[in-house]
């Protein structure tokens, strides 16, 4: 993309543009085209040639040169965008849209951008989805995998033992066509499907399964509790496992659907870029810009209709202005519209661990901040939709919500008796743009009270660092579960990467996993949610944790796309989207 460099220069230099001129250093252009000065003046040369700008070089030793730039920046941003789409130069818009050009100019070409994706007919005939994503994938390893997106992809490229099936609410043969338990729920027995291809041809077979069990064993992963009651794991046979455990664990059968435990090959090591599974769609492609998959004609189960599928990473204001189309031109079709509340929930927790102030402790404090926050009047200042489609959360899940009113009059009150005098608290919040504007809104409300804070954000691929959060006094996250909400309500507790585990207090979760326990040995769905009922409801009384709302989800797809469904996490079935 020739066009690049000087898109770099004119975004580097729009800030302090007046009337289409700009000064600065030769030295400043080395970082921003990271060169040498050599390089650097024959590039303003060659743009100066092309007639895009006119250069004044500075008088006299550390005196700043000058450009005049021929041409308005969003004219020509907005020119080169109808450019790409007219040559289906993706690639150039998305290198375009990961400089700091102003937000407002990227909705004004989001319509034409849109033509580049959807459902796409190429030489062929083979159908092609593109898609945009909005943000850096954290990892794609199974093993350490928390985030709702990566997980879904490893979904599209992998099998699992068994399956959870949401509509039957049971596990179901998937890999292993059969399985077997003992009596007190210690020996698993799985027999394997015979023929199973990976994507580069081996056939699956008992060594796969136990490489892939144990590498989650030997490494210091998030996710190890799904493994860490193994006491051993043999391959009588190339196509039967047995797994024992150290204590009686009926819920085992569930830790082996999740995507964690992905079956991987053996006979080589895994490597992000060069994904092997044996999923229905296979790895082609994936670099900072895009991920593609396609097809794998050897799935051993019903192959993909769709051929392939393009995830090209553009700027949150586009993405959200994606929705699934065919062909070109079709932006202006009336679309089907699918409109839900997520299962899942946003909320503000306490850092009882290392927080940088032990205010925070103080259960008087946390219960003035729960009537701060409250979420009705956020959605009207805010003028957000919600406000009139959108659910308050009080549980994990929106069926088992109940809105309750916040008594704002009490605030002063409590903080009368709290040990809180004004002090700075550490916030922290998700780099999203209306993650950020929640926060601001609620560090804005608190302020009326006498309460401050200093906003920090944070990216979902820190996560997996492990001081993330030592400096945080409090921190707002979002939990999504994917279909089997029993095992990711395990999950939001036992994994290592999240909130629940990082932050609560010892006493907090020696409560929380006794409960679990008892959880997992529980034989009727009745007993379980019980059991999640109390551990939600000492979240609250305690105000260890403020719910705050479970998202609204929207999406607009083509009426000619048939058989839409979502799988977990609230994502698009991809294996069975097809076009008449």
């Amino acid at each position: 993309m020739k066009d690049i460099a000087y898109f770099q220069l004119r975004a580097h230099l729009y800030p302090k543009e007046h009337n289409k001129y700009a000064t600065f250093t030769l030295s400043e252009l080395e970082h921003v085209w990271f060169c040498t000065r050599k390089n650097v003046k024959r590039k303003i040369k060659q743009l100066e040639e092309e007639g895009r700008i006119s250069y004044a070089p500075g008088q006299g030793r550390g005196n700043p040169s000058s450009l005049h730039f021929h041409e308005h920046f969003q004219d020509e941003v907005e020119h080169f965008v109808h450019q790409c789409v007219q040559k289906d130069q993706l690639d150039h818009i998305v290198k375009l849209f990961q400089l700091p050009i102003p937000k407002t100019w990227i909705a004004n070409v989001s319509e034409q951008v849109q033509e580049l994706f959807g459902l796409q007919s190429s030489q062929g005939n083979k159908d092609t989805l593109r898609t945009g994503i909005a943000r850096k994938l954290s990892t794609l390893d199974p093993i350490y995998s928390s985030v709702t997106l990566e997980n879904h992809l490893i979904d599209q490229l992998s099998d699992t033992l068994v399956k959870y099936d949401e509509d039957l609410d049971e596990i179901v043969p998937h890999i292993a066509h059969h399985w077997h338990v003992d009596s007190d729920h210690r020996q698993w027995t799985f027999y394997l499907r015979k023929g199973i291809r990976f994507h580069h041809h081996k056939i699956l077979s008992s060594e796969d399964v136990y490489y892939t069990f144990n590498r989650l064993l030997e490494c210091n992963s998030p996710m190890s509790w799904m493994v860490q009651d193994i006491q051993s794991i043999k391959c009588p046979t190339p196509f039967k496992v047995v797994i024992t455990l150290h204590d009686s664990n009926p819920f085992f059968i569930r830790y082996v659907s999740s995507v964690n435990l992905a079956i991987l090959p053996s006979d080589t090591a895994f490597d992000e870029s060069k994904w092997i599974g044996t999923g229905p769609f296979k790895l082609i492609d994936i670099d900072e810009q895009k991920i593609v998959l396609e097809a794998f004609d050897y799935y051993f189960l019903e192959r993909p209709l769709l051929d392939r599928i393009e995830f090209w990473r553009v700027p949150m204001g586009a993405a959200k202005a994606m929705s699934f189309q065919i062909g070109e031109g079709s932006t202006n079709k009336e679309q089907d519209k699918y409109e839900e509340i997520e299962v899942g929930f946003r909320f503000l927790i306490f850092n009882f661990r290392t927080p940088p102030s032990p205010l925070v402790h103080d259960p008087l404090l946390r219960e003035a901040i729960y009537h701060v926050l409250d979420i009705n009047k956020m959605w009207e200042d805010l003028d957000r939709e919600e406000k009139l489609k959108g659910q308050i959360a009080s549980s994990f899940h929106p069926w088992r919500s109940n809105a309750v009113a916040k008594e704002p009059n009490k605030i002063h009150q409590l903080l009368q008796n709290s040990p809180y005098k004004g002090e700075e608290l550490q916030l922290y919040s998700l780099n999203f743009p209306q993650a950020i504007e929640e926060a601001q809104w609620f560090i804005n409300e608190a302020k009326q009270y006498g309460i401050h804070f200093n906003l920090h954000t944070f990216s979902l691929d820190s996560l997996y660092q492990e001081n993330v959060h030592q400096h945080a006094d409090l921190s707002f996250m979002g939990e999504v579960a994917s279909t089997d909400i029993y095992l990711s309500f395990l999950g939001a507790f036992y994994n290592k990467a999240l909130k629940f585990r990082k932050l609560l207090s010892d006493e907090h979760l020696n409560f929380i996993d006794k409960k679990l326990e008892d959880f997992k040995h529980q034989t009727t769905t009745l007993a379980q949610v019980s059991i999640m009922e109390d551990i939600e409801a000492y979240l609250r009384d305690h105000h260890l944790v403020i719910f705050q709302y479970h998202p609204l989800k929207k999406r607009a797809f083509d009426p000619m796309i048939r058989d839409i469904r979502f799988q977990s996490f609230g994502y698009v079935d991809f294996q069975k989207l097809w076009i008449p």
